[in-house]
């Protein structure tokens, strides 16, 4: 079991000094031998905290590593979050820190600020499978309650060499509808189609331009992933199944053109495309 090994400087200091380079406050994750948690756990021992960490294989129980964090972080499956949040959420300190890193952030974070009176913050790494470097990865950082920890988090994150996006918390959740959610629909449906063809995969990768490799590279990195954490993010977010609507009626639309043969109208869609995605669009990515 972890222990503290050292004083350490809590959130009250966080909260008297209005600083936060020379603060070190514990650390507590709840989930933290998971992939998410994980990372986070690295991440802070590398910044020299003291991290705690409790999951289902652990002596530590999340109450007990609780008692004993300045910052709590909730990094368990989406459907477990809240369930999560109501039980600790209500024994950090009000001088605390209480975080989430679930996909997912409007209702965690209006749980964790209905069920603790701590600081508040939500967290997303929009990080893939291969989380263990950061590499300039980009981190949603969403406003929930209290200035100086949100201060000493993206402090933290931006250290680190992550760059911090501020997002509210119902914009988030829109955008990942769409990111997320249409994305790994039209990913899921490509993979359905392949299955169902009659084609080998190997025999289509053989054949296939580099950019069709690719794609089977994406779905076969998306098989050797729990069903689980698709099906949340398919799933917990309903902005994720209002634009996979949208990307149904799309293609609707699209197979119309091509079964009629209207060329004129797909020329027409093209050219409008061509506006949404150029160059000056797409910003730096």
């Amino acid at each position: 079991m972890a222990r503290r090994t050292k004083p350490v400087k809590g959130m009250s200091a966080l909260q008297e000094s209005g600083g936060v380079r020379d603060l070190r406050p514990a650390v507590g994750i709840v989930g933290g031998l998971g992939r998410m948690g994980s990372w986070f756990a690295e991440l802070m021992e590398r910044q020299g905290l003291t991290v705690l960490r409790s999951d289902l294989h652990t002596d530590l129980s999340p109450v007990a590593m609780t008692a004993q964090c300045d910052v709590v972080v909730i990094a368990v499956p989406i459907s477990e979050t809240l369930k999560v949040i109501r039980e600790i959420g209500p024994l950090v300190s009000e001088r605390g820190l209480l975080m989430d890193l679930t996909s997912v952030k409007t209702a965690p974070l209006e749980t964790m600020l209905a069920c603790s009176t701590a600081q508040v913050v939500g967290l997303h790494p929009l990080l893939g499978p291969e989380a263990g470097s950061n590499s300039g990865a980009r981190v949603v950082v969403c406003r929930g309650r209290g200035e100086s920890g949100l201060a000493w988090i993206a402090g933290m994150l931006e250290r680190s060499g992550l760059q911090v996006v501020h997002l509210e918390a119902e914009e988030h959740d829109r955008m990942m509808g769409l990111i997320q959610g249409a994305h790994h629909f039209s990913t899921l449906a490509l993979a359905l189609s392949i299955g169902r063809s009659g084609f080998h995969v190997s025999d289509l990768s053989r054949c296939a331009t580099e950019t069709f490799r690719e794609r089977l590279e994406r779905i076969r990195s998306m098989m050797e992933q729990p069903a689980d954490l698709f099906g949340s993010l398919l799933m917990d977010n309903p902005a994720a199944a209002e634009f996979s609507e949208r990307y149904l009626e799309a293609a609707g639309e699209l197979f119309e053109m091509i079964s009629k043969g209207d060329r004129g109208a797909f020329k027409e869609v093209f050219g409008s495309l061509r506006g949404v995605f150029a160059p000056r669009q797409l910003g730096n990515g």
